[in-house]
């Protein structure tokens, strides 16, 4: 299915972006894994050689709109063209509003979470309506439920899926897909420990951690790809997310409360 195809996938040197790339790897994709870590990055790219793939690295940071240009533009020169853009890279937040030090959270949140999709999709999309291609954001369930402490991440996944929204209709029949995903949260990740907390820094060592709810990244990446395969818009995983929005239009005080517990068992 993805046998000589070329994808870019951002947030690559870990978590759900390694596992795409490696899944994809395995598929026969050539991969261009883009982060900020270099050593990361070459880990993530010594799986997908290791998968018999062909795969390079662009190091850089998706709110530094150059270097998505560069990103392109490399994937562009080795490959021939683009035919998958993944937009994975992502930061979130543990914090109460009224405790918050550091509004420069809220910023920061915005940049990498949003802008950093919106830099990707602006340089990928001429190469994506060449190869009848597709752009994909890895937004969150949060993009359509409120969660507490998270403020400033609910906003920039709601942005996110208002910009895919109007993307997709801005590319009606153009032969561009564009897929948002919408994943519970993902174990395993550095997502946890690198969340932006009141002082905005980061919540290394604490005792934070997810719930038997949320999904591993190998469950996600099958996912993704089987959407990708069916040239999906929209994928919610786990399935049973799928009431959330019915839940929130007909009960929302028992859906908030049922995240108000959940939160409450992710530790302190």
């Amino acid at each position: 299915m993805f046998s000589g195809k070329t994808v870019i996938i951002t947030g690559a040197s870990s978590g759900l972006g390694r596992q795409l790339a490696r899944d994809l790897a395995v598929q026969g994709a050539n991969c261009v894994l883009f982060g900020r870590n270099e050593d990361k990055l070459a880990q993530t790219l010594a799986l997908c050689e290791e998968a018999g793939a062909q795969a390079i690295t662009v190091v850089g940071d998706v709110t530094q709109s150059a270097d998505c240009e560069r990103l392109v533009n490399e994937s562009v020169a080795r490959f021939g063209g683009v035919d998958i853009y993944i937009s994975n890279a992502g930061i979130s937040m543990w914090a109460p509003f009224e405790e918050v030090k550091d509004l420069g959270i809220f910023r920061r949140l915005m940049e990498v979470n949003y802008l950093g999709a919106v830099h990707g999709a602006h340089f990928a999309l001429p190469h994506l309506k060449k190869s009848a291609g597709q752009f994909v954001a890895i937004a969150s369930i949060q993009s359509k439920v409120a969660v507490p402490y998270h403020t400033g991440y609910v906003a920039s996944k709601h942005a996110l899926e208002g910009f895919c929204e109007a993307l997709r209709c801005d590319l009606e029949g153009k032969e561009v897909n564009v897929l948002t995903v919408y994943p519970h949260w993902i174990r395993g990740t550095d997502m946890r420990a690198n969340a932006c907390s009141a002082d905005g820094k980061g919540l290394k060592g604490s005792g934070r951690s997810h719930n038997r709810e949320s999904i591993t990244p190998e469950e996600c990446s099958k996912a993704v790809l089987e959407a990708l395969g069916k040239r999906k818009g929209e994928l919610i995983i786990p399935n049973k997310l799928k009431l959330v929005p019915w839940l929130k239009l007909l009960w929302p005080g028992y859906l908030r409360r049922k995240i108000q517990s959940m939160v409450k068992g992710q530790g302190e």
